[in-house]
């Protein structure tokens, strides 16, 4: 025989249970809400320094045909000279000031010895009063080559840096560090040492294919994969992009590997093709008959903001929600963000206004 259940169960429960789900819903919904936007950096590689390097690049950008990426702060001497030299404070800071208004996070700066004028451009960084506006991370690379004293010092060079309260951090606190042709086995020595110091970096490889690079170096202590650049021989930037997309970013995905999804500005390294590097007199893109064309401001900013979609759609391959642009200013390689020179004395400031409304929409 059925038995009615008592007035007050048959009210409150109900109630209750609707009250619970509401709950739930609400604090789903304010975490979703309050999801902060994935972390955008930009690869700084400071040859415009001053030294020997930027002797070689001034070379490189001397031709008159490219005067369209010669770098805001750059002088035209004559139809075949250019000089390029940024290495000053003041440069630095309206570099800065230039990031942050476009919406950037960090700049990931190549790692060379502390005395190579290579690394003007990190130290004028941690130098400026403005410093604060952008944080920072490191990318190791010629840093881990040295020998004897000199190790020791880049040794406590690093781990300094990774305590700088403007070191940029994922995964709350980890600091992000990547690395590019350097030794691994230096990096591993270098890993323990920073481990003793009670330090746990996010550590990220930059390969050219994500799940052949996340399988061989995921022994070696490194948490994700990334890229540096994207070299592919296409004859367009739409191509170049759909080629990251496509060929990084969806392989990344279905392999469920973690990564930092790289975003391109380009790939043109036809001044070095005509005047040859040091560092890279055999290189692949001698051989290359052709590069993509220069990127639309509007393309960059799209091809950002699917980066950033696709940060958001891929919670575990992503979980850093980081994002790293080639580049803030490899400009004889093709890839910039940096303002650009102009004959009547302005700067184009067209790709960093476009990245702006994809970081910081009105």
């Amino acid at each position: 025989m059925f038995t009615p259940l008592p007035r007050w169960i048959e009210v409150r429960v109900p109630l209750l249970l609707a009250l619970f789900c509401a709950a739930i819903l609400t604090t789903e919904t304010r975490a979703q809400t309050e999801k902060k936007p994935p972390i955008v950096g930009a690869i700084r590689w400071d040859a415009w320094s001053g030294g020997p390097v930027t002797a070689q690049v001034e070379r490189t950008m001397g031709p008159e045909k490219y005067r369209d990426r010669l770098p805001w702060f750059a002088e035209v001497v004559d139809d075949k000279t250019v000089k390029i030299v940024g290495g000053t404070q003041e440069t630095m800071d309206k570099e800065i000031r230039f990031a942050a208004d476009a919406g950037l996070d960090y700049w990931a700066f190549v790692m060379y010895p502390e005395q190579d004028s290579m690394s003007k451009g990190l130290h004028l960084y941690l130098e400026s009063t403005r410093s604060n506006e952008i944080k920072f991370s490191v990318i190791l690379h010629n840093n881990l080559g040295v020998r004897g004293e000199a190790w020791q010092h880049e040794r406590e060079r690093f781990i300094k840096m990774l305590k700088d309260p403007r070191y940029q951090t994922v995964l709350d606190g980890r600091p992000l560090v990547f690395l590019f042709q350097a030794n691994v086995e230096r990096f591993k020595e270098l890993r323990e040492i920073v481990t003793k110091e009670g330090i746990n970096p996010y550590y990220v490889f930059m390969g050219w294919n994500p799940p052949e690079a996340y399988r061989t170096q995921k022994p070696n202590g490194f948490d994700a994969v990334s890229a540096y650049a994207n070299g592919a021989q296409v004859r367009t930037f739409a191509e170049l992009v759909q080629n990251v997309e496509r060929q990084d970013w969806q392989r990344a995905a279905e392999a469920e590997i973690r990564y930092i999804p790289l975003v391109t500005t380009g790939w043109d390294k036809e001044p070095r093709k005509e005047n040859p590097v040091s560092w890279e007199l055999d290189h692949d893109y001698h051989r290359q008959t052709f590069f993509p064309s220069q990127a639309k401001p509007e393309e960059i900013a799209q091809h950002l903001r699917r980066a950033l979609e696709f940060v958001d759609a891929q919670p575990v391959a992503c979980e850093a929600r980081a994002v790293i642009i080639y580049a803030w200013n490899e400009n004889d390689e093709g890839g910039w963000l940096v303002p650009l020179w102009q004959k009547d004395g302005d700067v184009d400031n067209r790709r960093l206004e476009a990245v702006r409304k994809i970081l910081r929409p009105e």
